[in-house]
This record gives C-alpha cells, structure tokens and sequence, in this order.
C-alpha cells in the first residue's frame, strides 16, 4: 500500500503543479492571442503550441517506453491545430449580454434588453469547443498498452468512425441552426423584423455568424467525444469531456470580466485584457484536472509503447518549427505594427523570411531521421534535447509578449509586462523542478544519461 508522502507526492506531480503550470502558462498566452500581431487563428497556434509543448515535457520519460498514456510529441501538434482551429470564430457580440444589453447597432447605441442568463449560456458554448478541440486532438495522441496490438483494419475503423461522427455532427448542427434559427438567436421570435433588416442591425448579422460557427464548433467537439463514447474508449471520453465542460463553466463563471466596472468603479484598465487572461487560466486548470485524471503514470509494470521513435522524432518538429514560426512571424508583426506601423508590408516580409527557414529545417531534419534512424526496439531516448526545446519554446512565447505588449509610456502595458513576468517565473520554476525530477529518474534506473 503507498504510504501518505508518496500519495502526496502523487497529487503534487500530477495535479497541484501541472494545474498550476498550464494556468500560468495560459494566464500569459491567452492574454498576449488578443494583442497587437495575434487575435484569432494566430493567436490560438501560439497559445496552443506553448500547452502542448508542456504537457509533453511533463508527461514523458526519457525512454522509448512511456508510463503516462498521452506522452506521444504529436501532442505539441495536436494542441496547436486544435485549439487554433478553436480561434477561427469571434466572441465580441455576446460580452453585452452580461450587461443586459442585445447589441442591434453599437455605433448608434441601438439595443434592446435582454435577460442575463443568456452571457451565461453562450460563453458555456463558447468555452466548451474553444479549449475542447485541442482535447480532442490530445486524445488521439494515446498509446496504447506495450501489450496491446491493433490491426491496420482496427486502426482505419477507429478513424473513419471519428471522422464519419465528426464531420455527421457539424452537418447536424448547421442543419438545425439553419431550420429552427429561434433555437439559436436570442429573443428570435420577438425580434423577427430586425433578424430579417441586418442592414440596420449589422450587430445581429455579426451575432448570427458567432453563434452559427459556436454551435458548428461545439457539433464539432460532441462529434469526437461521441466517437470515443462508440469505442468504450474511457480515458479518451473522461479527458475530452473534462476540459470542455470545466472550460465552459470557467469562461461563464468569469464573464467577460463585465463586473469589474461595478467592483471597480471609476477605474480606467484594460479590464479586457484581464478577462482574456482569466480565460487562459480557465483552459489551464481544465487541462491540469484532465492531465490528473488520465494521465497519471500506469500501475504496476504496465507500459506504453510510443510507436516508432523516428516519428516521434520527427513529430517534435513538424509540431513546434511550423508553429514556433508562426508565432515568431505574428509576434514580430505586432511589435513593429505598434512601434513602426505598416503592418502588412511586414507580415509579408516576415512570411517570405521566416517559412522557407521552417520548411528547410524539416526537409534537413528529414533527411537526417532517413540517413541515421533510431532502433525500434531501443531504450535510447529518441529526443534527448526535449528540455532544452521546450525552455527554447518558454522564453521565445515570452520574449514575444515582451514585444506586444506596449507602448511602454502606458503604465497599464507595462503593468501587463511585470504580470507577465511573474507568471514565467512561476511556470519556469515547475519546469525546472520536473526537469530535475527527470534527472533524478533517471539516475536511479541506472541508464547512462543522454549527452
């Protein structure tokens, strides 16, 4: 039986830190999606590469056999695209609900009133998919057990069959939204005549379009955690179901940050700013209750195998180079977009300069797995240098929120700055004690220690 000191050591390992890790890391990233350079797509690959990049160092072992199940370096990937593919979609016409407020026509302060509750519901539905997708794609990532063997047949059934729900799901949702729109759009049937002029009412022709992509995205995401549901796969189901449910209620919960005019009164801040952080610490905690729940090591002398190390090799690259580029460019973009101006002309240039670097280095690095692969069967560590890239990956995404966060004359950017700070601090002291606490594992299986 485990005596209370290892149990404790447990929790701390595999709840308290990494809950507190991606919440640090997400504080930050999440903050810096909405800044000059970022929004959107952009700003989603750029948090969504930094999460993944940690789950994988936390999770893995430095061999070629894995004692957590979601420990695969197509993590990095799957979390960038994932929650990127989450950004393609605004938020900006529901905040007004918390006020009580149906935006018809901002600029005019054309409105009407409209109950509360419904802030509440659709930032559940917002926050549901937005961190949820990324779990998804996380899930998939999973070994199976050293023991267990699936046929090529299996393998495609098990894509076809989370595709097929996927793809039926979104299909469905767009059906229904398409066929009973007073299901979907608040206060339809008493606002027909305005639903139908989105000329005059151009807030509910934006209204109409982020809730159609919310409600495709959350089709989307029950989709997938149907799929896993059909394959009785549960640690699949219980980690898609955990981060899109506690996300959902998080960003409900948090509101837009709405209330910080009534708490604060006659403060001018970046209230905004806060609520997008608030947010990434809502993703943050919903992944380290998720990393708890299905991601402790396996009991006993169970294992996972991670299939074939020049993949995973590989995989660790295509994941981090394209999106490390990615951010890299938009980072650049928005500094120079504050401090410089013409944005455009720089985006292009940075786009021209950067990509061909990042395709050159996976063709080389291709080549190099081709010309001297790793064994299949080997103990070795397929990626020794995993440390080294994710503090690589830690103070890039950190000097680049540096970089947009300014001008440095308004006290409130820097404010964000010292905020900023704090939370690398906090999340690089939980990489150094695991980055330590993998030596120490390592030493004591009696492996010689990678150079």
């Amino acid at each position: 039986m485990m005596n209370s000191s290892a149990e404790s050591s447990d929790l701390l390992h595999d709840l308290v830190l990494p809950t507190l890790l991606f919440a640090a890391v997400g504080g930050m990233v999440w903050a810096v999606r909405g800044c000059s350079g970022y929004g959107a797509v952009n700003g989603c690959v750029f948090s969504g590469v930094t999460w993944g990049t940690v789950w994988w160092f936390i999770s893995r072992d430095r061999s070629d056999r894995q004692s957590r199940r979601y420990a695969s370096a197509w993590i990095i990937l799957a979390l960038a695209v994932g929650i990127g593919v989450s950004g393609a979609r605004g938020w900006m016409q529901w905040p007004s609900f918390f006020r009580g407020e149906l935006m018809l026509d901002a600029p005019n302060n054309k409105l009407v009133p409209i109950p509360r509750a419904y802030g509440f519901l659709w930032l559940f539905i917002a926050g549901v998919p937005w961190a949820g997708l990324g779990a998804c794609m996380l899930a998939w990532c999973g070994a199976r057990r050293e023991r267990e063997k699936a046929s090529p047949r299996q393998l495609a059934q098990d894509w076809a069959l989370r595709i097929v729900c996927g793809v039926g799901a979104v299909l469905i949702a767009n059906r229904l939204f398409t066929q009973h729109p007073e299901a979907f759009l608040p206060l339809y049937k008493g606002l027909k005549s305005q639903y139908s002029d989105l000329i005059a009412n151009p807030n509910l022709k934006r209204l109409i379009g982020d809730n159609r992509l919310a409600i495709g995205h959350l089709g989307l995401y029950l989709g997938f955690l149907l799929a896993e549901v059909i394959r009785r796969d549960w640690k699949n189901v219980t980690l898609i179901g955990t981060v899109g449910f506690i996300n959902g209620a998080g960003w409900a919960l948090c509101q837009n940050w709405n209330w910080a005019h009534t708490v604060f009164p006659g403060v001018s801040f970046n209230f905004w700013r806060c609520w997008e952080s608030s947010g990434g610490i809502s993703i943050g905690i919903a992944y380290g209750v998720a990393f708890y729940l299905v991601n402790r090591p396996a009991a006993g002398d169970v294992t996972y195998r991670i299939p074939s190390p020049n993949l995973q090799r590989f995989g660790v690259y295509f994941g981090l180079l394209p999106a490390m580029g990615f951010s890299i460019k938009n980072g650049l973009k928005g500094w120079a977009n504050i401090y410089i101006g013409n944005e455009v002309y720089w985006s292009r240039l940075l786009t021209l300069t950067i990509f061909p670097m990042v395709l050159l280095g996976l063709a080389i690095l291709a080549v190099w797995i081709l010309v001297r692969p790793l064994p299949r069967n080997g103990e070795k560590d397929p990626i020794p240098e995993a440390a080294w890239l994710l503090w690589t990956v830690l103070l890039i995404q950190n000097v680049l929120a540096q970089l947009v966060t300014g001008p440095h004359s308004n006290w409130m950017e820097n404010t964000f700055c010292a905020y900023y700070l704090v939370l690398f601090l906090i999340s690089g002291a939980i990489v150094y004690h695991y980055q330590a606490r993998q030596r120490r594992s390592l030493a004591q299986s009696g492996m010689p220690r990678p150079k």
